[in-house]
């Protein structure tokens, strides 16, 4: 599996996320903060998803896009590409 991790500072607080992916599969792990969830779909539906979820009180999204690696859109910046969210 493919593994990707971003360090998150909110509010003065570190936060890390941990996503551990295979896309034909499907199957997906997002840990954050040392909690895990399994987020998979189902063989080729990852691809075009996406999951909302809480850094503190702060919303995230974990995006999965058509083309490319996942990405972690936060305070409406993907955070590996540096591009604007639409």
């Amino acid at each position: 599996m493919a593994k990707l991790e971003w360090n998150i500072e909110v509010e003065g607080e570190n936060h890390k996320v941990v996503l551990e992916y295979m896309m034909l599969l499907g199957k997906a792990i997002v840990e954050i903060d040392g909690d895990k969830f399994d987020i998979s779909t189902g063989p080729f539906k990852l691809r075009g998803t996406s999951q909302v979820f809480r850094l503190g009180e702060t919303q995230a999204i974990l995006d999965f896009p058509k083309k490319g690696k996942p990405d972690v859109v936060f305070d409406g910046v993907y955070l590996n590409s540096g591009k604007s969210y639409n």
